[in-house]
């Protein structure tokens, strides 16, 4: 912890009095539009969704129909770049009424640039996000609800980056604050409203050719306002390669140490192997592949938990067979160990789909898509598989 610390402060040292180049990204690369933009999108979309409530027996079907318009602003003053991206996605189900909603999402950004290697930039982000029954805080509960759960989140975060795409070295440092809280059943759901600090430093330097060794540090203070007892700290500390030979081929390996540990010395703290591992490969100009797996602590998402341990891999691919049309397969698995003060649980979720686009033109697109979804737990009233089947088209205005 000490030499975490350590390390943290040193690098926020670094973003003071580092006179070194650096390449800039406020996310994950830190190549920032320009000029004035304004795109606005209306997609649609009909589909049936089997075990709708994700049960392990007495599976219920139902059909739904979803609208959501998109707008996306960006504005360039000077050194001045402010971007907005805003989405409204409104579900409405032929036999689940009381479950109708919409999910909303407000994301500002701004960004100041100081000189050609130096940016600043602030970013909120405010979304409304609905739970469908029988997941997270209703897992294994479904029946028991007459509808799913709303929960909100509000995130600021304010950052420096350095450098450009060209320079021998990247950094990125960020701090902000997550609040998060359920809206309904609150006698209940209170006890996860939360409060998360958080701070990030990138860290990249040229090695030789493409080649760049990486550290990336990472702290976070979860403070639970009616659940002070499971308020916690994690850190993590991860150290790597970052290799781009081309556009053709990209890859990022880190691996290191993290550990989380809470204000009630009477749970026990927990700590090991972190890992993160990215592969973008394009080996045809019609065909991408994209892989990515880590290791990461997360926080409680129900009432009696304490923290969850995730191993998660994704595996992308995407095939343009012609100019028109495209089909994306997506596989993905994650491994959740839930750690409750006496015991733990484990289950495996399981995703997959399958998605075909035709873009007609420039404005229209037509797809349609096919998903599964299993979970495996270690509870078998946990335990469920579904699979949905969607058609639909997206206009750009």
């Amino acid at each position: 912890m000490v030499v975490f610390r350590l390390l943290l402060s040193s690098t926020f040292m670094f973003i003071l009095s580092s006179s070194v180049c650096f390449f800039a990204n406020a996310q994950e690369g830190f190549s920032l539009g320009s000029g004035n933009e304004l795109t606005t999108q209306l997609s649609s979309e009909y589909g049936q969704i089997s075990n709708f409530l994700n049960q392990s027996d007495n599976e219920k079907s139902t059909g739904y129909f979803k609208v959501e318009p998109s707008v996306f602003l960006q504005s360039q003053m000077s050194r001045h770049l402010v971007q907005l991206n805003a989405n409204v996605s409104h579900y409405t189900f032929t036999d689940f009424k009381e479950d109708d909603h919409s999910d909303v999402l407000l994301k500002p950004k701004y960004f100041f640039k100081l000189d050609s290697n130096k940016t600043l930039f602030a970013e909120i982000k405010w979304s409304e996000v609905y739970e469908y029954r029988g997941t997270d805080l209703s897992l294994g509960n479904a029946e028991s609800l007459t509808t799913g759960d709303d929960k909100k989140t509000m995130s600021t975060n304010l950052g420096y980056l350095y450098g450009q795409e060209g320079s021998v070295a990247k950094l990125n440092f960020s701090i902000g604050q997550i609040d998060f809280r359920y809206k309904t059943r609150r006698e209940q759901s209170q006890l996860l409203d939360r409060k998360d600090t958080v701070a990030k430093a990138a860290f990249d330097y040229l090695l030789s050719g493409k080649t760049y060794f990486a550290i990336d540090l990472d702290y976070t203070q979860s403070d639970f306002k009616h659940n002070s007892s499971i308020n916690k700290n994690k850190y993590a500390a991860l150290i790597g390669v970052k290799w781009q030979s081309t556009a053709i081929t990209q890859f990022q390996a880190l691996a290191g140490y993290h550990e989380l540990n809470f204000d009630d010395k009477s749970l026990a703290k927990d700590s090991g192997f972190k890992w993160r591992v990215a592969v973008n490969w394009q080996p045809t100009n019609f065909m991408q592949v994209n892989i990515d797996t880590l290791r990461a602590f997360e926080t409680a998402n129900r009432i009696a938990d304490s923290y969850r341990v995730i191993d998660s891999t994704n595996l992308q691919i995407s095939n343009q067979f012609t100019d028109f049309f495209k089909v994306t397969t997506v596989i993905g698995y994650k491994k959740e160990e839930i750690v409750y003060p006496t015991e733990t649980d484990n289950e495996d979720y399981l995703y997959s789909e399958i998605k075909l686009n035709y873009q007609r033109n420039e404005w229209l697109t037509i797809f349609a898509g096919l998903i599964f979804k299993e979970l495996d737990g270690t509870q078998e009233n946990l335990s469920y598989q579904a699979h949905s089947l969607s058609l639909g088209f997206s206009v750009i205005i």
